[in-house]
């Protein structure tokens, strides 16, 4: 492997070793999911890209929308659970791990946290939801946002750091029998709505934008 440097052999053994595999039986799970998340990227149809990611290992609930490009933790995919009904939008990023830089690594060692997106909850465009974080069901994260705590259920959470600005009021698609409640509701009211409200331009007024 001398085309490796001398950092991703450090890299390699680190996470092969916390994931209790040998190096060559990581590098090919790895290679694996990074196809599969490639195919995701640019797959058209939403329940596809939604089926390549829990081929990945992520554990995505019934009717869950993942935009394109979302990226979803390379090494410990199977850390991440997407509940039913939430969106997950264009360009978002949610992690399960970290470590510091090699210098500092044994300051900051490699920490593997689980990660839940609750029922119904909405990322934004291009939000970041770091390891250890719940964000709780029917939860809206505004464009840009960085979660690093837990949002409580039906909250409204924006900027860097997240932090709460309201909490929402009032009933719910779902509650009022809608499209998944087995009701008469409009699909044209469903948040994950192909390009509208999550990925597109349409509805992006109604985001709490930073």
């Amino acid at each position: 492997m001398a085309f490796f440097s001398e950092l991703d052999h450090h890299e390699l053994a680190d996470a092969a070793q916390s994931r209790g595999m040998t190096q060559t039986q990581f590098i090919l799970r790895f290679l694996k999911n990074w196809l599969l998340e490639q195919l995701a990227d640019i797959c058209p149809v939403p329940s596809w890209r939604a089926n390549l990611h829990r081929w990945r290992g992520v554990r995505i609930g019934r009717n869950a929308y993942i935009g394109y490009d979302v990226i979803i933790d390379r090494v410990y995919p199977e850390k991440v659970s997407i509940e039913d009904f939430a969106v997950v939008a264009d360009r978002c990023i949610i992690t399960a791990h970290g470590c510091g830089s090699f210098p500092l690594q044994h300051l900051y060692p490699r920490q593997v946290k689980p990660v839940r997106i609750g029922r119904g909850a909405w990322l934004s465009p291009a939000s970041i939801v770091i390891m250890g974080v719940e964000i709780g069901e029917q939860s809206v994260i505004g464009t840009g946002a960085v979660v690093t705590r837990s949002i409580p259920p039906r909250s409204v959470a924006v900027g860097v750091p997240a932090r709460v600005i309201k909490t929402l009021e009032g009933g719910t698609l779902l509650e009022r029998g809608g499209p998944a409640g087995g009701g008469d509701g409009s699909r044209d009211r469903n948040p994950s709505r192909e390009g509208r409200g999550h990925g597109g331009e349409k509805d992006n007024t109604s985001l709490p934008l930073q």
